[in-house]
Protein backbone atom coordinates (compact mmCIF):
# COMPACT_ATOMS: atom_id res chain seq x y z
CA UNK A 1 0.00 0.00 0.00
CA UNK A 2 1.55 3.67 -1.02
CA UNK A 3 2.11 6.00 1.70
CA UNK A 4 -0.18 8.48 1.87
CA UNK A 5 0.21 12.01 0.56
CA UNK A 6 0.87 14.82 2.36
CA UNK A 7 -0.98 16.78 -0.44
CA UNK A 8 -4.03 14.66 0.10
CA UNK A 9 -4.54 15.58 3.85
CA UNK A 10 -6.62 18.90 3.32
CA UNK A 11 -9.35 17.25 1.28
CA UNK A 12 -9.64 13.92 3.21
CA UNK A 13 -9.94 16.35 6.24
CA UNK A 14 -12.63 18.02 4.03
CA UNK A 15 -14.49 14.94 3.52
CA UNK A 16 -14.27 13.60 7.03
CA UNK A 17 -16.07 16.93 8.16
CA UNK A 18 -18.63 17.03 5.60
CA UNK A 19 -19.65 13.24 6.59
CA UNK A 20 -19.98 14.80 10.17
CA UNK A 21 -22.27 17.51 9.04
CA UNK A 22 -24.76 14.90 6.59
CA UNK A 23 -24.69 12.61 9.96
CA UNK A 24 -25.99 15.83 12.35
CA UNK A 25 -29.34 15.61 10.59
CA UNK A 26 -32.42 17.61 10.96
CA UNK A 27 -33.02 15.96 14.51
CA UNK A 28 -30.54 18.35 15.83
CA UNK A 29 -33.12 21.05 16.32
CA UNK A 30 -36.36 19.18 15.65
CA UNK A 31 -38.65 22.86 16.88
CA UNK A 32 -36.82 24.81 13.76
CA UNK A 33 -38.16 23.95 10.17
CA UNK A 34 -35.92 21.30 8.39
CA UNK A 35 -35.81 24.61 5.28
CA UNK A 36 -34.21 26.93 7.83
CA UNK A 37 -31.79 24.08 9.13
CA UNK A 38 -30.90 23.47 5.96
CA UNK A 39 -30.05 27.01 4.86
CA UNK A 40 -28.68 27.78 8.10
CA UNK A 41 -25.80 24.82 9.14
CA UNK A 42 -26.00 22.03 6.13
CA UNK A 43 -25.36 24.03 3.79
CA UNK A 44 -23.07 26.91 4.27
CA UNK A 45 -20.98 23.95 6.36
CA UNK A 46 -21.01 21.67 3.32
CA UNK A 47 -20.38 24.66 0.62
CA UNK A 48 -17.56 25.89 2.50
CA UNK A 49 -15.71 22.25 2.56
CA UNK A 50 -16.36 21.21 -0.48
CA UNK A 51 -15.46 24.38 -2.31
CA UNK A 52 -12.48 24.36 -0.11
CA UNK A 53 -11.45 20.74 -1.10
CA UNK A 54 -12.03 21.63 -4.75
CA UNK A 55 -9.56 24.65 -4.55
CA UNK A 56 -6.97 22.47 -3.24
CA UNK A 57 -7.52 19.85 -5.60
CA UNK A 58 -7.24 22.34 -8.48
CA UNK A 59 -4.14 23.67 -6.93
CA UNK A 60 -2.86 20.08 -6.29
CA UNK A 61 -3.69 17.78 -9.49
CA UNK A 62 -3.37 14.22 -8.56
CA UNK A 63 -3.33 14.38 -4.61
CA UNK A 64 -6.63 12.55 -4.49
CA UNK A 65 -8.65 9.97 -6.21
CA UNK A 66 -11.24 8.97 -7.78
CA UNK A 67 -12.64 6.33 -5.76
CA UNK A 68 -12.03 8.67 -2.68
CA UNK A 69 -14.38 11.14 -3.85
CA UNK A 70 -16.71 8.18 -5.06
CA UNK A 71 -16.82 6.79 -1.75
CA UNK A 72 -17.60 9.92 0.07
CA UNK A 73 -19.85 10.96 -2.10
CA UNK A 74 -21.77 7.85 -1.39
CA UNK A 75 -21.33 7.92 2.11
CA UNK A 76 -22.92 11.45 2.16
CA UNK A 77 -25.67 10.94 -0.17
CA UNK A 78 -26.61 8.11 2.72
CA UNK A 79 -26.68 9.94 5.39
CA UNK A 80 -28.80 12.50 3.92
CA UNK A 81 -31.23 9.18 2.78
CA UNK A 82 -31.38 8.35 6.49
CA UNK A 83 -34.05 10.76 7.09
CA UNK A 84 -37.24 11.04 5.15
CA UNK A 85 -37.39 14.30 2.47
CA UNK A 86 -37.27 17.30 4.60
CA UNK A 87 -36.58 19.82 1.62
CA UNK A 88 -39.41 18.44 -1.17
CA UNK A 89 -42.14 15.89 -1.22
CA UNK A 90 -41.28 15.42 -5.40
CA UNK A 91 -39.80 11.60 -4.94
CA UNK A 92 -43.50 10.65 -3.51
CA UNK A 93 -44.86 11.59 -6.37
CA UNK A 94 -42.53 9.81 -8.47
CA UNK A 95 -42.94 6.57 -6.62
CA UNK A 96 -46.97 6.96 -6.92
CA UNK A 97 -46.49 7.36 -11.06
CA UNK A 98 -45.02 4.00 -11.02
CA UNK A 99 -47.05 2.54 -8.89
CA UNK A 100 -50.41 4.05 -10.89
CA UNK A 101 -49.35 2.72 -14.49
CA UNK A 102 -48.65 -0.79 -13.13
CA UNK A 103 -51.72 -1.14 -12.00
CA UNK A 104 -52.95 0.02 -15.33
CA UNK A 105 -54.13 3.87 -15.36
CA UNK A 106 -52.12 6.72 -16.78
CA UNK A 107 -50.78 9.43 -14.20
CA UNK A 108 -51.81 12.05 -17.24
CA UNK A 109 -55.99 11.06 -17.23
CA UNK A 110 -55.98 10.25 -12.79
CA UNK A 111 -54.42 12.64 -10.00
CA UNK A 112 -53.65 11.18 -7.01
CA UNK A 113 -56.71 12.22 -5.53
CA UNK A 114 -58.90 10.73 -7.91
CA UNK A 115 -61.77 8.09 -6.40
CA UNK A 116 -60.68 5.32 -8.95
CA UNK A 117 -57.06 5.54 -7.43
CA UNK A 118 -58.48 4.61 -3.67
CA UNK A 119 -57.59 1.03 -4.02
CA UNK A 120 -53.91 1.64 -5.11
CA UNK A 121 -53.43 4.41 -1.70
CA UNK A 122 -50.93 3.74 0.76
CA UNK A 123 -49.69 5.00 3.88
CA UNK A 124 -46.18 5.47 3.10
CA UNK A 125 -46.87 7.06 -0.40
CA UNK A 126 -49.94 8.78 -1.01
CA UNK A 127 -50.43 11.22 1.91
CA UNK A 128 -47.37 12.86 1.26
CA UNK A 129 -47.70 13.45 -2.76
CA UNK A 130 -48.08 17.40 -3.15
CA UNK A 131 -50.77 18.53 -5.56
CA UNK A 132 -52.67 15.47 -5.05
CA UNK A 133 -55.86 17.02 -7.22
CA UNK A 134 -53.54 17.60 -9.97
CA UNK A 135 -52.39 15.32 -12.95
CA UNK A 136 -48.36 14.43 -13.15
CA UNK A 137 -46.53 17.25 -14.46
CA UNK A 138 -43.35 15.20 -15.84
CA UNK A 139 -42.79 13.87 -19.30
CA UNK A 140 -43.12 10.02 -21.11
CA UNK A 141 -39.69 9.59 -20.40
CA UNK A 142 -40.07 10.14 -16.87
CA UNK A 143 -43.12 8.40 -16.76
CA UNK A 144 -41.02 5.43 -18.05
CA UNK A 145 -38.61 5.62 -15.94
CA UNK A 146 -41.22 5.44 -12.89
CA UNK A 147 -42.64 2.74 -14.46
CA UNK A 148 -39.46 0.72 -13.40
CA UNK A 149 -38.82 2.24 -10.04
CA UNK A 150 -40.01 0.12 -6.55
CA UNK A 151 -43.02 1.37 -4.87
CA UNK A 152 -40.85 2.22 -2.18
CA UNK A 153 -39.10 5.72 -1.28
CA UNK A 154 -35.49 4.02 0.00
CA UNK A 155 -35.42 2.09 -3.19
CA UNK A 156 -36.12 5.04 -5.45
CA UNK A 157 -33.59 7.35 -4.05
CA UNK A 158 -31.42 4.34 -3.68
CA UNK A 159 -31.34 4.33 -7.54
CA UNK A 160 -30.83 8.25 -8.15
CA UNK A 161 -27.65 8.02 -5.95
CA UNK A 162 -26.44 4.80 -7.97
CA UNK A 163 -27.49 7.48 -11.33
CA UNK A 164 -26.02 10.67 -9.24
CA UNK A 165 -22.52 8.12 -8.81
CA UNK A 166 -22.45 7.55 -12.71
CA UNK A 167 -23.02 11.55 -13.23
CA UNK A 168 -19.87 12.24 -10.90
CA UNK A 169 -17.75 9.15 -12.93
CA UNK A 170 -18.56 10.50 -16.02
CA UNK A 171 -17.71 14.21 -14.72
CA UNK A 172 -14.49 12.60 -13.84
CA UNK A 173 -14.02 10.99 -17.61
CA UNK A 174 -14.69 14.46 -19.16
CA UNK A 175 -12.14 15.83 -17.10
CA UNK A 176 -9.43 13.01 -18.01
CA UNK A 177 -10.78 13.52 -22.03
CA UNK A 178 -10.07 17.20 -21.52
CA UNK A 179 -6.35 16.54 -20.00
CA UNK A 180 -7.19 17.69 -16.41
CA UNK A 181 -7.39 16.35 -12.87
CA UNK A 182 -10.59 14.07 -12.77
CA UNK A 183 -10.71 14.82 -9.14
CA UNK A 184 -12.03 18.13 -9.83
CA UNK A 185 -15.69 16.07 -10.02
CA UNK A 186 -15.66 16.50 -6.07
CA UNK A 187 -16.92 19.97 -6.50
CA UNK A 188 -20.35 18.26 -7.10
CA UNK A 189 -19.83 15.07 -5.64
CA UNK A 190 -19.96 17.05 -2.39
CA UNK A 191 -21.29 19.68 -2.99
CA UNK A 192 -24.52 20.47 -0.76
CA UNK A 193 -26.87 20.95 -3.39
CA UNK A 194 -26.22 17.66 -5.34
CA UNK A 195 -25.63 15.50 -1.81
CA UNK A 196 -29.29 16.87 -0.81
CA UNK A 197 -31.54 17.46 -3.84
CA UNK A 198 -30.38 13.54 -4.73
CA UNK A 199 -29.48 11.73 -1.41
CA UNK A 200 -32.51 13.50 0.63
CA UNK A 201 -34.74 14.71 -2.05
CA UNK A 202 -34.27 12.12 -4.84
CA UNK A 203 -34.81 14.62 -7.39
CA UNK A 204 -35.19 13.49 -10.79
CA UNK A 205 -32.12 15.62 -12.05
CA UNK A 206 -30.22 12.46 -11.04
CA UNK A 207 -31.30 10.79 -13.51
CA UNK A 208 -30.81 14.10 -16.11
CA UNK A 209 -27.30 14.83 -15.08
CA UNK A 210 -25.49 11.16 -16.85
CA UNK A 211 -27.72 11.60 -20.05
CA UNK A 212 -26.43 15.23 -20.12
CA UNK A 213 -23.02 14.28 -19.91
CA UNK A 214 -23.24 11.09 -22.43
CA UNK A 215 -24.36 13.63 -25.20
CA UNK A 216 -21.34 16.10 -24.20
CA UNK A 217 -18.83 12.84 -24.65
CA UNK A 218 -20.54 11.53 -27.84
CA UNK A 219 -20.28 14.89 -29.35
CA UNK A 220 -16.66 15.37 -28.40
CA UNK A 221 -16.47 11.95 -29.92
CA UNK A 222 -18.16 12.98 -33.39
CA UNK A 223 -21.04 10.31 -32.57
CA UNK A 224 -23.42 12.75 -33.88
CA UNK A 225 -26.73 9.93 -33.85
CA UNK A 226 -25.44 9.11 -30.40
CA UNK A 227 -25.61 12.73 -29.23
CA UNK A 228 -29.40 13.17 -30.15
CA UNK A 229 -30.35 10.14 -28.64
CA UNK A 230 -28.63 11.10 -25.42
CA UNK A 231 -29.88 14.66 -25.57
CA UNK A 232 -33.43 13.67 -26.74
CA UNK A 233 -33.33 11.11 -23.55
CA UNK A 234 -32.76 13.72 -20.95
CA UNK A 235 -35.51 16.18 -22.61
CA UNK A 236 -38.04 13.25 -22.16
CA UNK A 237 -36.90 13.56 -18.35
CA UNK A 238 -37.22 17.46 -17.99
CA UNK A 239 -38.23 19.44 -20.60
CA UNK A 240 -35.00 21.98 -20.59
CA UNK A 241 -32.12 20.30 -21.59
CA UNK A 242 -33.12 20.08 -25.46
CA UNK A 243 -31.76 23.84 -25.23
CA UNK A 244 -28.34 22.80 -24.85
CA UNK A 245 -28.81 21.95 -28.80
CA UNK A 246 -27.96 24.85 -29.20
CA UNK A 247 -24.24 23.48 -28.41
CA UNK A 248 -24.26 20.30 -29.30
CA UNK A 249 -26.02 20.12 -32.75
CA UNK A 250 -24.41 22.81 -34.67
CA UNK A 251 -22.98 22.39 -37.61
CA UNK A 252 -24.84 19.20 -38.45
CA UNK A 253 -28.11 19.85 -36.80
CA UNK A 254 -29.93 17.37 -38.61
CA UNK A 255 -27.87 14.39 -37.62
CA UNK A 256 -27.89 15.28 -33.93
CA UNK A 257 -31.36 17.12 -33.55
CA UNK A 258 -33.27 14.53 -35.90
CA UNK A 259 -32.63 11.67 -33.45
CA UNK A 260 -33.53 13.86 -30.02
CA UNK A 261 -36.63 14.86 -31.58
CA UNK A 262 -38.11 11.47 -32.89
CA UNK A 263 -36.72 9.65 -29.73
CA UNK A 264 -38.84 12.89 -27.84
CA UNK A 265 -41.99 12.38 -30.66
CA UNK A 266 -42.24 9.21 -30.27
CA UNK A 267 -42.36 9.03 -26.23
CA UNK A 268 -45.11 11.74 -26.31
CA UNK A 269 -46.86 9.58 -28.81
CA UNK A 270 -47.09 6.32 -27.38
CA UNK A 271 -47.95 8.37 -23.70
CA UNK A 272 -50.28 10.39 -25.63
CA UNK A 273 -52.30 7.76 -27.26
CA UNK A 274 -54.06 7.11 -24.33
CA UNK A 275 -54.83 10.49 -23.10
CA UNK A 276 -54.46 12.55 -26.15
CA UNK A 277 -53.52 16.82 -25.10
CA UNK A 278 -53.80 15.60 -21.45
CA UNK A 279 -50.48 14.20 -22.14
CA UNK A 280 -49.21 17.54 -21.01
CA UNK A 281 -50.84 16.92 -17.67
CA UNK A 282 -49.92 19.85 -15.03
CA UNK A 283 -47.35 21.74 -17.25
CA UNK A 284 -49.62 24.55 -18.78
CA UNK A 285 -50.59 25.39 -15.00
CA UNK A 286 -47.41 25.26 -14.06
CA UNK A 287 -46.82 28.14 -16.10
CA UNK A 288 -49.86 30.48 -13.79
CA UNK A 289 -49.07 32.52 -11.27
CA UNK A 290 -49.76 30.08 -8.10
CA UNK A 291 -46.28 28.45 -9.19
CA UNK A 292 -44.18 31.30 -8.81
CA UNK A 293 -41.02 30.69 -6.96
CA UNK A 294 -37.88 32.45 -6.55
CA UNK A 295 -38.63 35.03 -9.76
CA UNK A 296 -35.22 36.94 -10.27
CA UNK A 297 -35.20 38.40 -13.73
CA UNK A 298 -39.08 38.35 -14.56
CA UNK A 299 -39.97 40.36 -10.77
CA UNK A 300 -37.04 43.25 -11.12
CA UNK A 301 -38.89 43.39 -14.99
CA UNK A 302 -42.42 43.70 -13.42
CA UNK A 303 -41.03 45.81 -11.17
CA UNK A 304 -39.41 48.50 -13.50
CA UNK A 305 -42.76 48.37 -15.72
CA UNK A 306 -44.97 48.97 -12.61
CA UNK A 307 -45.07 53.10 -12.99
CA UNK A 308 -45.81 52.79 -16.50
CA UNK A 309 -48.00 49.60 -17.25
CA UNK A 310 -51.26 48.71 -15.18
CA UNK A 311 -52.41 45.70 -16.91
CA UNK A 312 -51.24 41.93 -17.87
CA UNK A 313 -47.63 43.38 -16.25
CA UNK A 314 -46.87 39.89 -15.75
CA UNK A 315 -47.28 38.78 -19.13
CA UNK A 316 -45.41 41.46 -20.96
CA UNK A 317 -42.39 40.90 -18.32
CA UNK A 318 -42.86 36.95 -18.82
CA UNK A 319 -42.34 37.86 -22.47
CA UNK A 320 -39.77 40.01 -22.09
CA UNK A 321 -37.74 37.31 -20.18
CA UNK A 322 -38.22 34.94 -22.70
CA UNK A 323 -36.68 37.12 -25.32
CA UNK A 324 -33.98 37.90 -22.86
CA UNK A 325 -33.39 34.06 -22.72
CA UNK A 326 -33.38 33.13 -26.01
CA UNK A 327 -31.00 36.42 -26.98
CA UNK A 328 -28.88 34.94 -24.31
CA UNK A 329 -28.78 31.42 -25.62
CA UNK A 330 -28.32 32.87 -28.76
CA UNK A 331 -25.23 34.57 -27.86
CA UNK A 332 -23.85 31.83 -25.97
CA UNK A 333 -24.58 29.19 -29.58
CA UNK A 334 -22.63 31.73 -31.52
CA UNK A 335 -19.34 32.09 -29.58
CA UNK A 336 -16.08 30.28 -30.07
CA UNK A 337 -16.12 29.23 -26.62
CA UNK A 338 -15.33 25.17 -26.38
CA UNK A 339 -18.01 22.82 -25.88
CA UNK A 340 -17.92 22.54 -22.34
CA UNK A 341 -18.12 26.15 -21.52
CA UNK A 342 -20.90 27.31 -23.79
CA UNK A 343 -22.98 23.76 -22.54
CA UNK A 344 -22.04 25.82 -18.96
CA UNK A 345 -22.99 29.15 -19.96
CA UNK A 346 -26.48 27.82 -22.22
CA UNK A 347 -27.77 26.12 -18.83
CA UNK A 348 -26.76 29.74 -16.48
CA UNK A 349 -28.64 32.36 -18.98
CA UNK A 350 -31.43 29.44 -18.66
CA UNK A 351 -31.63 29.54 -15.23
CA UNK A 352 -30.61 33.32 -14.61
CA UNK A 353 -33.72 34.56 -17.25
CA UNK A 354 -36.53 31.60 -16.85
CA UNK A 355 -39.70 33.23 -15.96
CA UNK A 356 -41.22 30.59 -14.04
CA UNK A 357 -40.11 29.14 -10.84
CA UNK A 358 -36.60 28.60 -10.04
CA UNK A 359 -36.56 25.78 -6.68
CA UNK A 360 -32.75 24.78 -5.43
CA UNK A 361 -32.59 21.69 -7.38
CA UNK A 362 -33.06 23.22 -10.92
CA UNK A 363 -29.93 24.17 -11.05
CA UNK A 364 -28.33 20.91 -10.27
CA UNK A 365 -27.32 20.69 -13.67
CA UNK A 366 -24.82 23.66 -13.61
CA UNK A 367 -23.12 22.31 -11.21
CA UNK A 368 -21.27 19.79 -13.59
CA UNK A 369 -20.19 21.86 -16.08
CA UNK A 370 -18.11 24.61 -12.98
CA UNK A 371 -15.68 20.86 -12.40
CA UNK A 372 -14.76 21.65 -15.94
CA UNK A 373 -14.31 25.08 -16.32
CA UNK A 374 -16.19 27.16 -13.09
CA UNK A 375 -17.23 30.84 -13.96
CA UNK A 376 -17.40 33.53 -10.45
CA UNK A 377 -21.25 34.47 -11.26
CA UNK A 378 -22.61 30.72 -11.98
CA UNK A 379 -20.74 29.41 -8.74
CA UNK A 380 -22.43 32.71 -7.01
CA UNK A 381 -25.89 31.54 -8.40
CA UNK A 382 -25.30 27.89 -7.15
CA UNK A 383 -24.08 29.13 -3.68
CA UNK A 384 -27.03 30.87 -3.03
CA UNK A 385 -30.18 29.45 -4.55
CA UNK A 386 -30.62 27.37 -1.55
CA UNK A 387 -31.68 30.44 -0.42
CA UNK A 388 -35.17 29.99 -1.59
CA UNK A 389 -36.03 27.57 0.51
CA UNK A 390 -36.39 30.46 3.59
CA UNK A 391 -39.98 30.76 1.78
CA UNK A 392 -40.78 27.40 3.31
CA UNK A 393 -39.81 28.34 6.82
CA UNK A 394 -41.84 31.78 7.62
CA UNK A 395 -45.07 31.66 9.35
CA UNK A 396 -47.25 33.20 5.70
CA UNK A 397 -44.63 31.52 3.27
CA UNK A 398 -43.58 34.72 2.06
CA UNK A 399 -39.80 34.28 1.01
CA UNK A 400 -37.81 37.38 2.85
CA UNK A 401 -37.42 40.29 -0.05
CA UNK A 402 -33.97 40.02 0.61
CA UNK A 403 -33.10 36.50 -0.86
CA UNK A 404 -33.99 37.47 -4.65
CA UNK A 405 -31.58 40.39 -4.51
CA UNK A 406 -29.14 38.70 -2.78
CA UNK A 407 -28.98 35.71 -5.34
CA UNK A 408 -29.19 37.65 -8.89
CA UNK A 409 -27.90 40.86 -8.82
CA UNK A 410 -24.12 39.51 -7.84
CA UNK A 411 -24.56 36.94 -10.53
CA UNK A 412 -25.70 39.27 -12.82
CA UNK A 413 -22.74 41.84 -11.94
CA UNK A 414 -20.29 38.86 -12.14
CA UNK A 415 -21.20 37.56 -15.56
CA UNK A 416 -21.07 41.29 -16.75
CA UNK A 417 -17.52 41.75 -15.08
CA UNK A 418 -16.89 38.47 -17.01
CA UNK A 419 -18.45 39.93 -20.70
CA UNK A 420 -16.46 42.82 -20.36
CA UNK A 421 -13.38 41.16 -19.98
CA UNK A 422 -13.63 38.68 -22.99
CA UNK A 423 -16.37 36.75 -24.85
CA UNK A 424 -18.40 33.79 -23.44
Amino acid sequence: MSPLRPTALPPLLAGVAALGVCALGFAIRPNLPATRLFVLVHDPLLLALSLGAAAWVWRHPGCIGMPTVLVLALLMRLLAASEPPALSSDVYRYAWDGHVQRAGFSPYAFAPGDPQLAPLRDTAIHPHINRPTAHTVYPPGAQLLFLALPFHLDAVRGVFILLDLLTIWLIGRLLRDLGRDPARAVLYAWSPLAVYEVGNNGHLEAAVLPLLLAAVLARRAGRLRATGLWLGAAASLKLYPLLLALALAPPRWLRVLGPALALLAALYLAYGLQVGAGVLGFLPRYMGVAEDHNIGLRAALETLLQPVVHQHRREIAFGLCLLAMAAGLLWVARSTAPLEEKVRDLAGVYLLTVPTALHPWYALWLVPWLCVAPRAAWLWLVATVPLSYLKYATPDGVMPAWVVPVEFVPTAALLARDLRRRPA
